[in-house]
C-alpha cells in the first residue's frame, strides 16, 4: 500500500542513521523499492527498452536516454523532474493497463528519479540490513531451525532453497544437519557471492529428483509479489521444486492474514491444503506470522476447489482493512 503522505521512500536520515530506522519505516522502504522495480520492469518491457540492470542505476540512466528520441526524451525528463507527482503515483498503479507510450515514458522518468536521486537502492539496502538485525528479530530462520530440530527432530536435510535470501550468514546457514543451501534473491543487494540473483518464477524447473529440495524457505517474499494470481502461481510452483514429504516455510506480515478483506489464516491454510500441503506449525508475533507446511501429495486440481480459490471472496470489511489475497489461475 502506498503511503498517504506523497513522499518518496527516502530521506538523508535513513542513509546516514541506519541504526535508527523504525520497523514501520523499514517495511515501507522495502515495499516501495519492490514496487518501483516491478513497475519499471513492466514499463521497459512494454517500451522494449533493453540493457536495464538491477544494481547499476547510473548505467541504467545512460542506457534509457540513448534509446529515446526527441519527444520521448522530453517526456522522460518531465517525469524525471518529479513533475505532477500525485498524478504519477496514481498512474503507477495502472501500468499494466496503460498503452500510451508517452505516459509510460514519463512514468519511467519518475521512477528513475526516485531510485537514482532519492536514494532508492541505497536506502533499500540499508533497510534490508536493518531488517535482518538480531535486535529486530529479522532472521526468521531461527524459528525454522527450532521447529525442524526440536519439534520435528530431524537429523538431516540434504537440500534447502532459500527464496529472497538477504544474508548467507543467517541462522539456518549454521544449522549442522543441513547439507546444502541454494540461496536466491531478486536483487542480491549486498553482492554476496553465495546468493544467486534470480527470480524464483523464472528458475528452470528441476530435471529430476536430484535437483529438487527437501525444504523451501520463503520469508517475507510472497507479500511482495505484485498480483494475487502471481502469488497463486508462486505457491503452485513449490510443488515442482519439492521432494515428496518436503517442507515449506512461509513468513508473512501479520496484516496479510488478520487485517485483509479477502484472506485470513484459516483460508490461507485451506489454500495450502488444496495445493497438497499439510500445516505443521503456525505462530504469530504482534507483526509477523510464521508457518511450516509439509508436502503430503502432488497437486491434483479439483474443479470445485479451484473455483473456490480462483475468485475473491470477501471475508470481512471494516475501515482500514487491506485487500491482500491469493488466487489460483
Amino acid at each position: 500500500m502506498l503511503s498517504r503522505k506523497r513522499q518518496t521512500i527516502t530521506g538523508k536520515q535513513v542513509v546516514e542513521r541506519v541504526k535508527n530506522i523504525k520497523p514501520s519505516k523499514t517495511r515501507k522502504i522495502i515495499r516501495r523499492f519492490h514496487l518501483l522495480i516491478s513497475k519499471r520492469k513492466a514499463i521497459v518491457g512494454k517500451l522494449k527498452i533493453k540493457n536495464i540492470g538491477d544494481n547499476d542505476e547510473e548505467s541504467n540512466v545512460i542506457s534509457i536516454r540513448k534509446q529515446l528520441n526527441g519527444r520521448e526524451l522530453k517526456m522522460y525528463n518531465e517525469g524525471f523532474s518529479n513533475d505532477k507527482a500525485d498524478e504519477r503515483e496514481k498512474q503507477l498503479l495502472k501500468v499494466k493497463v496503460t498503452d500510451d507510450r508517452y505516459e509510460l515514458i514519463a512514468l519511467l522518468g519518475y521512477i528513475m528519479n526516485e531510485i537514482v536521486n532519492k536514494g532508492g537502492l541505497s536506502n533499500y539496502q540499508s533497510a534490508s540490513r536493518v531488517g535482518q538485525d538480531n535486535k529486530r528479530g529479522g532472521d526468521s530462520s531461527k524459528l525454522l531451525v527450532k521447529w525442524l530440530l526440536d519439534d520435528l527432530q530431524l537429523t538431516s536435510i540434504d537440500r534447502v532453497l532459500e527464496i529472497g535470501c538477504l544474508s548467507s550468514q543467517n541462522h539456518i546457514s549454521k544449522f549442522k544437519i543441513v547439507n546444502g543451501i541454494e540461496r536466491i534473491d531478486l536483487q542480491n543487494i549486498n553482492n554476496d557471492k553465495k546468493i544467486l540473483k534470480q527470480d524464483f518464477m523464472e528458475r528452470p524447473l528441476p530435471k529430476g529428483p536430484e535437483e529438487k529440495f527437501d525444504l523451501i524457505s520463503c520469508s517475507l517474499v510472497l507479500n511482495f509479489v505484485n498480483t494475487p494470481l502471481d502469488r497463486g502461481r508462486m505457491l503452485l510452483r513449490f510443488n515442482d521444486f519439492l521432494l515428496d514429504r518436503g517442507y515449506v516455510f512461509i513468513v508473512l506480515p501479520l496484516p496479510c492474514l488478520n487485517n485483509s478483506r479477502y484472506m485470513n489464516s484459516d483460508t490461507f491454510c485451506q489454500l495450502m491444503k488444496h495445493l497438497g500441503f499439510e500445516k505443521l506449525q503456525y505462530t504469530e508475533t504482534h507483526k509477523i506470522c510464521y508457518m511450516l507446511f509439509q508436502r503430503t501429495m502432488g497437486y491434483s486440481p479439483n474443479c470445485n476447489s479451484v473455483s473456490t480459490f480462483s475468485r475473491k471472496t470477501k471475508l470481512s470489511d471494516k475501515p482500514g482493512m487491506n485487500n491482500f489475497t491469493i488466487l489460483l489461475p
